[in-house]
């Protein structure tokens, strides 16, 4: 989503953990460690209109491509 490499999104994810942590807040555990996306929305900065509108884009320009 930010063009970084996997450890990159590994100290992203980290720093998101330690922010949900001190917020007192508790992490769901499983196999695989995830985050809200709301707060790497919130942790990126992005405008999510626009990040939906350019997958919109994405999906119609690839599904003219199939035809």
């Amino acid at each position: 989503m930010c063009g970084n490499g996997r450890d990159k999104a590994r100290q992203i994810r980290k720093e998101i953990e330690a922010d949900i942590k001190e917020s007192g807040k508790k992490l769901l555990v499983g196999k695989e460690k995830k985050v809200p996306m709301s707060k790497v929305i919130d942790y990126l900065n992005l405008d999510i209109d626009y990040v939906a509108k350019m997958a919109m884009l994405e999906k119609r320009i690839n599904n003219e491509e199939e035809i």
